[in-house]
């Protein structure tokens, strides 16, 4: 009974902050969120199922999991978000709340917006190091081009990746040169 009235403040306690924070926005910044353009300071998560565990500081979301960033979008069949202890004295206040890591799982595809699509079957994405590790099959496209390894660590604040293979799996790079015009 106390962790279902403790789980019934948590989400009372979201509730009124998100209800807060709307009210607080701006019109404009409410037209751009209308029009699917989210604040650099937001994740929304949708999905099926969402279990709240206080103890364990982790949030699950279960079925047609979709998570959205101003900058991607996270689709999976599973997502565990963990957060930090809060770092005010009140357990229940949100806002104080920071995540730790998200771990996406189950065909789990990473859409940016530079138009590049990663897909894996696990992705951990460590929200102060802006960075994913995608492990289970991974592979990143961007256009024609695909590479797969056995762990592809995306380096988000630095733009850059790295690929590693294993023994049984070496680096794979498929690359379609653009040709240059006027022949050559």
């Amino acid at each position: 009974m106390k962790g279902a009235l403790s789980a019934f403040g948590l989400m009372a306690s979201l509730c009124f902050v998100l209800l807060v924070t709307f009210q607080n926005d701006s019109l404009a910044q409410m037209q751009r969120e209308s029009k699917g353009v989210l604040r650099e300071d937001r994740i929304v998560i949708k999905s099926n199922i969402l279990e709240v565990d206080q103890k364990k500081r982790l949030i699950v979301f279960q079925g047609e999991v979709r998570a959205q960033r101003h900058d991607m979008t996270v689709d999976c069949e599973k997502m565990l978000v963990y957060y930090l202890e809060s770092s005010t004295d009140s357990e229940s206040s949100v806002e104080s709340r920071k995540i730790d890591r998200i771990i996406a799982l189950g065909n789990v595809a990473v859409n940016r917006s530079d138009g590049s699509v990663a897909r894996a079957g696990k992705a951990v994405f460590f929200q102060a190091e802006e960075k994913i590790v995608l492990t289970e099959g991974p592979s990143v496209q961007q256009g024609r081009d695909i590479v797969e390894g056995d762990k592809i660590i995306l380096l988000l604040k630095e733009e850059r990746s790295i690929v590693e293979g294993s023994k049984g799996k070496p680096v794979k790079a498929t690359l379609f040169p653009k040709e240059e015009k006027g022949g050559q």
